[in-house]
């Protein structure tokens, strides 16, 4: 259970790192630096783009510690076996419930040398399935 939260707290570092922002003067823009792809709207590193976009997905929603994240069996690309959703409802933060979703599979330079709990994933739709 430790190395939920180790892995948990290691995407929230990822995340709040990109959220970061310099208020004081310029910043410099770096040529090599190509910008997020315009349809992402969470806070991901810079030069994130979508890798694959996933339509109408059955999953089931996973809690380890204080993250949420959905099981991502059978999705390609994939490589933690969870979908790290940036934008989870709060409704949807309940562990094991069953819902079905469609979003971008993100990616950014670096990512597979990133230890991350959850692929990063940017929900479009969250839709609640009742059992």
């Amino acid at each position: 259970m430790k190395s939920y939260h180790f892995y948990a707290t290691m995407l929230s570092a990822l995340l709040l790192s990109a959220a970061g922002c310099d208020k004081a003067g310029t910043k410099k823009v770096d040529p090599e630096v190509i910008p997020s792809d315009t349809r992402l709207t969470c806070s991901w590193p810079l030069s994130s783009s979508v890798d694959s976009v996933i339509t109408d997905y059955t999953t089931e929603v996973v809690q380890a510690g204080d993250l949420f994240m959905l099981k991502s069996t059978g999705v390609r690309k994939t490589h933690t076996g969870y979908l790290g959703p940036c934008n989870l409802p709060a409704a949807a933060k309940k562990n094991g419930l069953a819902v079905k979703v469609s979003g971008y599979l993100v990616t950014f330079p670096g990512i597979h040398e990133r230890d991350l709990a959850a692929d990063p994933f940017e929900l479009t739709l969250v839709e609640y399935i009742i059992k």
